[in-house]
């Protein structure tokens, strides 16, 4: 028998808690909706609220094995991206490589980063003259459609969401990853440079990076003083 109220634990970044809640309250507006922006709260959450459904949206926060083994059923995640760019950063790596496409994906949790049963995903064109700012709040857009879709099923404790036939496909890349993308070449020509620039863009916590005579040279804004944009908000 399907709990009432249900609760979900919504593990999310603290800036978009307020946006990834409403679609699940105007599903069911009784629904108990546990806000959760780090790993320390999820696990003491978990614990307290064992019968709850643990949906992430757009979070970096990795979820451990025995989180997952603890919840009476499936967790999902809302990934930022398609099923070809699993892990983390996959706008700025559909960018590099030079993809047409994108999308976001609805899929099970799993110990294994973005590798569980897939839900539903949807994919829309890249303009050619996007960069990573503006792919992310495409991505972002994309995300909260597809989260208000699927909201009454994920509001709907009593069964499992059904999945689709469609497969992971690519490496799932790691902050590592994304830091040796950031990492320019001692030989980098003017192509290689623009098309990193519009992968990784530019700050204020990451920055195209170059070695020379032992020490690191890091690229400046062009606008210093310009507002800190993340998946298309303007933070603080």
């Amino acid at each position: 028998m399907t709990p009432h109220p249900p609760t979900l634990l919504l593990l999310a970044p603290a800036e978009e808690q307020v946006d990834a809640a409403a679609p699940l309250r105007a599903a069911d507006p009784a629904v108990t909706v546990v806000p959760i922006a780090d790993r320390a709260t999820l696990q003491t959450a978990v614990f307290a609220y064992p019968q709850a459904r643990l949906l992430s949206v757009c979070s970096p926060v990795i979820v451990p094995a025995e989180v997952l083994a603890a919840l009476s059923g499936p967790a999902y995640n809302l990934h930022p991206g398609p099923p070809a760019y699993p892990g983390l950063f996959p706008a700025a790596f559909a960018l590099y490589d030079g993809a047409t496409t994108f999308g976001v994906t609805l899929h099970e949790m799993t110990p294994q980063v973005d590798a569980g049963a897939i839900v539903a995903a949807n994919t829309v064109d890249i303009p050619l003259d996007m960069d990573r700012v503006g792919l992310e709040a495409l991505s972002r857009r994309l995300a909260l459609h597809l989260l208000a879709g699927m909201a009454p099923a994920l509001v709907d404790l009593s069964r499992p969401l059904p999945t689709v036939d469609m497969a992971w496909s690519g490496p799932a890349r790691r902050q590592a990853d994304f830091e040796a993308l950031c990492r320019l070449p001692a030989d980098v020509d003017e192509r290689e440079f623009r098309r990193r620039l519009r992968a990784v863009g530019e700050g204020p916590h990451h920055a195209l990076r170059l070695s020379a005579f032992g020490r690191w040279f890091r690229l400046e804004p062009d606008h210093a003083d310009a507002a800190v944009v993340k998946a298309g908000r303007v933070l603080e």
